[in-house]
C-alpha cells in the first residue's frame, strides 16, 4: 500500500485598511493553485480558507478585529494571489 505524503501549509497573508477605516482588504498569496481548488467562507468576524495544489494543502483561519459585511465581500483571484475586499460594519 503507497502512502501520499501531501504538505500542509498556511499561506503568506497581508491585511491592510483603507486610510477612512471603511474597508479592510485580506491578500492570501497561493502560488500554483487553480481557482476551482480554491474554497473561501468569509462571515462577519472569520475568514476560512483552503486550498490545493498537488501535494500542497493550504489551510488558513482568520479573525478580524473589526467585523465585515460579509455579504458585500470582493473576491478576486489571479497571479496566484487572492484578494478579498470587505466594507467594515460600522
Amino acid at each position: 500500500m503507497k502512502t501520499t505524503i501531501r504538505k500542509k501549509l498556511e499561506p503568506e497573508v497581508y491585511t491592510f485598511l483603507d486610510n477612512q477605516m471603511n474597508h479592510m482588504t485580506v491578500e492570501i498569496l497561493l502560488p500554483n493553485v487553480s481557482q476551482d481548488n480554491i474554497k473561501l467562507r468569509v462571515n462577519s468576524r472569520c475568514l476560512i480558507l483552503f486550498a490545493v495544489s498537488g501535494d500542497i494543502h493550504y489551510a488558513k483561519y482568520m479573525s478580524f478585529c473589526f467585523p465585515v459585511i460579509a455579504k458585500k465581500a470582493i473576491a478576486v483571484f489571479g497571479n496566484d494571489l487572492l484578494r478579498i475586499e470587505m466594507p467594515l460594519r460600522s
